[in-house]
């Protein structure tokens, strides 16, 4: 069979079709690395030949304001950003595959758009608001999986004036598949006949590489939020007298705050390691949470409102998982929320049936029936 060319009839084996998958995946950070990388993996154990699409610049919807930082800390952060984003690269190069140059081609059998936030249209990216990313692509057989507006909202839809570009670029779409409820609700309100599904993010139901425990030098809480964004002093001052009555160091793995213990560089696999060896993980990030998960590690995640707010994905997260109780919006409840145990085997009873119904989902698009959409 011939890749790239061949349409598979409804019920017919996917093997050797080839999939294009449109991702974030040169994006540097562990939690785009490791959706696309175990995306590709379920769908090369199924056979097929998969490989990443880039994504065609669109445009930006809105100014967005400059950070501000002190000299002081400028200084160390761009020696870290830099060293962060070479090995991000050398990762990409050479455990998804990808060329150093883009691929725009979408001569496949099939494509997948997904996971991530790939419809978030307002996020600050330097591609912008790209209709490709909602479906708008030639070739007959698109779907996504588990795709996410982010902190993009219906209102956002509207304010924009996009609504029109979003329903014409989604109405392309074969399969539609999002990972919480914000996102299904903005869908459901585009496309109002469409069949959508849920799905959970591939890091929590694909198959990650998680290290054993190993003994570490010291006991450590891992910190894991984008660089500088986990600055409340409140927080700072119940973490910092958490781990000082309790004897352990306080490290960023991954991102930079200029308030912790040790900053680390980590690539995706000491990441790993790091949340798999840590005593506590304390993280504001939806992948964050994820590997917090996936580690059966204790671990609290804060939500928050308005310019940083992560309220939508989170929740949604937490609450399909049966983790409420993780969610953390008081910093004078930390320490009792941190140390509290959770019960990981409900999860991976969740979990599982989880996973069972994104193998059906991904055969399903891989076969190319139509929902009726």
């Amino acid at each position: 069979m011939k890749l790239g060319n061949t349409i598979y009839e409804k019920n017919e084996t996917p093997e050797a079709l080839s999939v294009g998958i449109l991702s974030m995946h040169r994006v540097p950070n562990h939690g785009s690395f490791w959706q696309a990388y175990l995306l590709k993996k379920m769908l090369e154990d199924k056979g097929c030949k998969a490989e990443f699409i880039d994504i065609i610049p669109g445009r930006r919807l809105y100014d967005y304001p400059h950070r501000k930082f002190e000299i002081s800390k400028l200084k160390y952060y761009l020696c870290f950003r830099s060293a962060k984003y070479k090995m991000f690269n050398n990762f990409v190069e050479s455990e998804l595959n990808c060329p150093s140059y883009p691929n725009y081609s979408t001569r496949y059998d099939r494509i997948i758009i997904g996971s991530d936030e790939v419809f978030n249209f307002s996020q600050k990216t330097s591609w912008a608001f790209s209709p490709q990313l909602h479906g708008q692509i030639d070739n007959d057989h698109v779907s996504s999986y588990a795709a996410s507006f982010g902190a993009s909202s219906y209102d956002d839809v509207e304010k924009y004036g996009i609504r029109d570009e979003l329903v014409s670029a989604m109405s392309h779409l074969e399969h539609i598949s999002v990972r919480d409820e914000n996102s299904f609700y903005i869908t459901k309100k585009l496309l109002p006949g469409a069949e959508i599904y849920r799905h959970l993010d591939p890091v929590l139901v694909g198959d990650l590489p998680i290290p054993s425990r190993a003994e570490v030098a010291c006991k450590y809480i891992v910190i894991y939020a984008y660089n500088f964004r986990f600055n409340d002093k409140e927080y700072i001052r119940e973490i910092k007298s958490f781990a000082k009555k309790n004897g352990y160091r306080i490290y960023s793995v991954g991102f930079y705050q200029n308030w912790v213990d040790k900053n680390i560089n980590a690539d995706p696999h000491e990441l790993l390691r790091y949340f798999v060896n840590a005593d506590y993980i304390i993280t504001d990030t939806f992948h964050g949470t994820i590997f917090s998960v996936r580690c059966h590690k204790k671990f609290v995640t804060v939500i928050r409102d308005g310019a940083l707010g992560n309220r939508q994905k989170l929740s949604s997260l937490l609450k399909g998982l049966a983790l409420e109780d993780r969610i953390l919006t008081d910093h004078e409840k930390l320490a009792a929320q941190l140390a509290s145990d959770i019960d990981y085997d409900a999860v991976e009873k969740i979990l599982e049936a989880e996973r069972a119904r994104t193998e059906e989902y991904l055969d399903m698009c891989l076969r190319g029936e139509t929902t009726g959409l």
